[in-house]
């Protein structure tokens, strides 16, 4: 696996990615919430990391990286499990000078058990979004 910052050829791909990992994800919810455009509006301003095995992209991280937000992490279902995610964070967060935060879904009951399992805490900021329902902010001393 290799792990470097997304470039402007790499668009699409992650575009494709990020469609596919939200349906994924928010199973729950409407499908066609979810475009292929969002990727660039979703993402605009962010540091992204890409996570590639060969010549694969397999994952992804987002970071605003002024508040030192997670805004997306997503590996595609076929790379879950080899720890892409875990290696993603470190990448985007090796240089964090503040407290790390993100935002999760309380349906996503795989992706909290995963943060926790990293050290990532319950900050008791929450909120409910229209898409996707009531979620929690983790934070990361």
């Amino acid at each position: 696996m290799f792990i470097r910052m997304a470039e402007e050829q790499d668009q699409a791909a992650l575009a494709a990615l990020f469609l596919r990992g939200r349906r994924e994800t928010f199973h729950w919810a409407d499908a066609s919430c979810f475009q292929l455009q969002d990727w660039l509006l979703q993402s605009e301003g962010e540091q992204v990391w890409i996570a590639e095995q060969g010549e694969r992209l397999c994952g992804l991280v987002a970071l605003w990286q002024p508040d030192w937000f997670v805004h997306h992490l997503y590996v595609s279902r076929e790379h879950r499990g080899m720890g892409i995610g875990r290696r993603l964070l470190e990448v985007a967060l090796a240089q964090r000078s503040a407290m790390a935060t993100l935002k999760v879904a309380c349906y996503n009951s795989v992706a909290l058990g995963f943060y926790h399992r990293l050290g990532w805490h319950y900050s008791g900021v929450q909120g409910v979004c229209e898409v996707i329902g009531p979620w929690v902010e983790l934070q990361l001393p």
